[in-house]
């Protein structure tokens, strides 16, 4: 058999029969407690995600033992020089992810370059009900639940939010982040135990994610109609949802919450300083505290590049404004990666630390 590409080669002997595959096929691995995920795309790329942390995307290749029907595959992170590899080893055998009676194809253990160490299964997307293509790798925002008025949350960046996503399920409940894993059986969603952030809220945000909780656990109906994405419960009336649009950079003014201070940190603007951000024909532009400042930037789908950046020369009074300032416009030079979720912008390194976040400004 000639060399085929070190994805296609891995999907290719991992599931039978082998002349029902077609090349390029995806592979997903993922596990529960702790939740991570594992995805294959075509191009010999992965990319590896966990709850509340910034996903890596790693090129690799794999080997194959084909007397142990086992392979494994190798790589380093995508735009990062130095550091360790990850590697998968995959092996066919029977694979139960231990919160459903669904059994998968293959076994995975998976080695960070930092030591950590996962164990899980894998599954071949097509293996699944059509409709799983529909809800996964998609924003769901919730527009009814029972009892309850979602107009209370607060406005942008506040909406109700789930998405699915090889085996992972996060988004935000009302006040706190969540997190955890999930199957599909046919026609049902089965989660795991939800774990999220521990914040506190107003009346109304708490008692919304208290009802959203309650709901979204166990095993649901799903049915998908166009846009709109309804889970029954075993017992109580549906949630509905309606598809996010897809999320842009330009045409909004970004307010930054939070920012790199380039000492391991990421810290909240000084009080009375307001930095903002407006992406608009490849430049970005805004005030940077005390100045208002100017540079260019490209995007390729979740990858930004911005620089170098110009600014205005003004000095201004108030502790730690100038240092802000600095501090702010060295963090936007090493953005490589963006995400909008609920309308809250997040900015990555290429290392994974992050360098801003920023909501929609209002004004």
């Amino acid at each position: 058999m000639g060399k085929l590409s070190a994805l296609a080669t891995l999907v290719f002997f991992l599931v039978t029969p082998i002349s029902s595959m077609a090349a390029g096929e995806r592979l997903i691995c993922f596990g529960n407690e702790p939740s991570w995920g594992l995805h294959f795309s075509e191009g010999g790329a992965a990319r590896f995600v966990v709850p509340d942390k910034q996903a890596v995307t790693y090129r690799g290749t794999e080997t194959r033992n084909e007397p142990l029907k086992e392979s494994a595959w190798r790589g380093k992170a995508i735009g990062q020089r130095r550091g360790g590899e990850l590697v998968a080893f995959l092996r066919e055998a029977t694979c139960s992810d231990g919160m459903s009676d669904t059994k998968h194809p293959v076994t995975a253990s998976v080695s960070l370059p930092d030591g950590r160490l996962y164990a899980g299964c894998c599954r071949v997307p097509d293996a699944a009900p059509a409709a799983v293509a529909a809800i996964e790798g998609v924003t769901w925002r919730l527009v009814s639940l029972p009892g309850h008025d979602l107009g209370t949350l607060g406005g942008p960046g506040r909406q109700v939010t789930v998405r699915f996503e090889a085996g992972r399920v996060q988004g935000f409940s009302g006040c706190n982040r969540f997190m955890g894993g999930y199957t599909v059986d046919r026609d049902h969603l089965k989660l795991g135990q939800l774990a999220g952030t521990l914040m506190a809220c107003p009346g109304a945000g708490m008692a919304v994610e208290s009802a959203f909780r309650a709901s979204l656990a166990g095993t649901l109906r799903y049915a998908i109609a166009g846009n709109r994405l309804t889970l029954t419960p075993a017992s109580g009336a549906p949630l509905l949802f309606d598809l996010e649009p897809m999320a842009t950079l330009e045409g909004v003014k970004w307010e930054v919450t939070g920012f790199n201070n380039g000492r391991q940190a990421v810290v909240g603007t000084v009080l009375g300083t307001t930095l903002t951000l407006s992406f608009q024909s490849g430049t970005v532009a805004g005030s940077s505290g005390c100045n208002t400042y100017r540079a260019s930037y490209k995007t390729d789908g979740k990858r930004i590049f911005i620089g170098p950046v110009a600014a205005t020369r003004m000095i201004c009074d108030g502790k730690g404004v100038m240092e802000q300032e600095r501090e702010f416009l060295a963090a936007l030079e090493t953005a490589t990666k963006w995400t909008i979720e609920s309308r809250m912008l997040d900015v990555h390194r290429a290392d994974g630390e992050r360098v801003l976040t920023a909501s929609e400004s209002v004004k």
